[in-house]
């Protein structure tokens, strides 16, 4: 699933692309895939894009139409400037075509400057829905200024849940995926299944850091194609922080910083990557609050 890293490279991608065009026609070719009024998006001028968590939004006419997208496990958008020639340099993932529309295409937005934005998802669990206030999720975004220590500070004292499992938690914290949160608590040398409420001063800290540093790195290298490569940007390129991954999807290989075996385990059901050495579970720790 697309997180902060990869919603936001896309994010800022359309922007360049598809802001002050106008929209000639919505075709939706899966009608589960939407939610909203067709008739009353065309014609309209996209006014802005914005993006809280893995929800990207789309603002379009006056007053605002809002056009939520969440891209669910999947979801793809692609843009062409020629609609009746959108060939893309790279075959797309699960389309097995470099030309769209491909056999995922479920929803085609159409400019009248000739251009085109295609909605591709395979298992068909993202959407696009249309409201007058963006849908997004509860919790602060990893790059809001309200993201701060302190706040991380009092939500991890609140629970006695694994962190892993408190990081993935969208109620708390906006953006942070499997991938970022495996990476970000490496970083920060903090075991995953650590009970949040035990963990020192200190440790929030480096942990807050950690988060910051893993997911802007990942937003220079424009996100993670992972093993499905199924992730791409508008223009079909993949993203390259999988170059880089810390412990995600590293089972077996040596840990970057003392040589021990990455191992993998399930919390919460989801699959778990870490260093033994490096990321020491201490069950005799207290809670420190």
């Amino acid at each position: 699933m697309p997180e902060l890293p990869e919603v936001e490279s896309i994010r800022q991608y359309l922007e360049k692309e598809i802001v002050g065009k106008r929209i000639k026609h919505f075709k939706v070719l899966t009608q589960r895939s939407f939610f909203g009024k067709q008739s009353s998006i065309i014609g309209k001028f996209v006014k802005s894009m914005r993006r809280k968590g893995k929800v990207l939004h789309i603002f379009v006419g006056e007053p605002d139409i809002c056009l939520s997208i969440h891209l669910k496990l999947s979801g793809q958008l692609l843009y062409s400037k020629n609609k009746n020639d959108s060939v893309f340099a790279n075959n797309i993932p699960l389309a097995n075509s470099n030309k769209m529309p491909g056999k995922t295409t479920r929803i085609i937005i159409e400019f009248d400057d000739g251009s085109a934005l295609y909605f591709n998802d395979l298992r068909k669990f993202g959407w696009i829905k249309q409201d007058e206030f963006p849908i997004e999720p509860l919790g602060v975004d990893v790059l809001s200024i309200l993201f701060t220590k302190k706040y991380l500070s009092r939500c991890l004292i609140k629970t006695r849940r694994p962190i892993k499992t408190v990081l993935l938690d969208q109620t708390i914290i906006a953006g942070i995926g499997n991938i970022y949160a495996n990476d970000s608590l490496w970083l920060a040398g903090i075991h995953p299944s650590v009970k949040s409420s035990t963990l020192s001063s200190h440790q929030i800290k480096k942990l807050y850091n950690s988060i910051l540093s893993i997911i802007n790195e990942s937003l220079l290298k424009r996100g993670s194609s992972a093993k499905d490569e199924l992730y791409v940007l508008p223009d079909g390129t993949k993203g390259s922080y999988q170059n880089n991954f810390k412990v995600y999807q590293q089972t077996d290989k040596p840990c970057a910083k003392c040589n021990s075996t990455i191992v993998n385990i399930k919390i919460s059901g989801r699959g778990t990557f870490f260093c033994p050495k490096c990321q020491v579970e201490d069950r005799n720790r207290k809670t420190l609050f």
